[in-house]
């Protein structure tokens, strides 16, 4: 864990792009979540996120037979930034993510295609790119609900004794 210039705690993972590796992060993930103060609804949420991003960059991104994924999970007071980055990093691929976020029509395919549908229904801020290693990233905000503003438990105060 760092903590950046913003003030918020960062974590950064990396595994085998492996199918066997997305339930454990995606449970990872949601329990900084909630160790970071945020509330079940919202880490609930985060799980979904992270699982769709994490089966997107596995089994469209990952062309190597043993490429890795990276996820970045920052909390903020108010938000947390997730990206997730994979080593199949070609424009091609990268329109084929914008056309299925951003297409007016739902995908064609009764089974593939809704993955980002989900994760930009689910966020505040869905972006696309390329770095300059050549990787895709996703990079998405989700930011803390009004009603997600329950107590917390590093906001908790313990009083009386017994």
């Amino acid at each position: 864990m760092d903590k950046n210039a913003t003030g918020a705690n960062t974590y950064q993972l990396e595994c085998p792009s492996d199918l066997d590796y997305v339930q454990p992060l995606r449970h990872f993930v949601a329990e900084l979540a909630r160790l970071e103060g945020f509330p079940k609804k919202f880490c609930f949420r985060t799980e979904i996120l992270v699982d769709e991003l994490c089966t997107n960059a596995v089994v469209h991104g990952s062309e190597e037979p043993h490429g890795e994924i990276q996820v970045c999970a920052a909390f903020h007071p108010d938000r947390m930034d997730l990206s997730v980055q994979d080593h199949g990093g070609r424009p091609e691929k990268l329109e084929v993510l914008r056309t299925a976020v951003y297409s007016p029509r739902p995908p064609h395919s009764e089974t593939k295609g809704r993955g980002l549908v989900i994760v930009q229904m689910l966020s505040d801020d869905l972006k696309l790119n390329l770095t300059d290693s050549g990787h895709t990233q996703v990079h998405v905000t989700k930011l803390r609900e009004e009603d997600d503003a329950e107590s917390s438990p590093r906001n908790v105060l313990f009083e009386g004794g017994s």
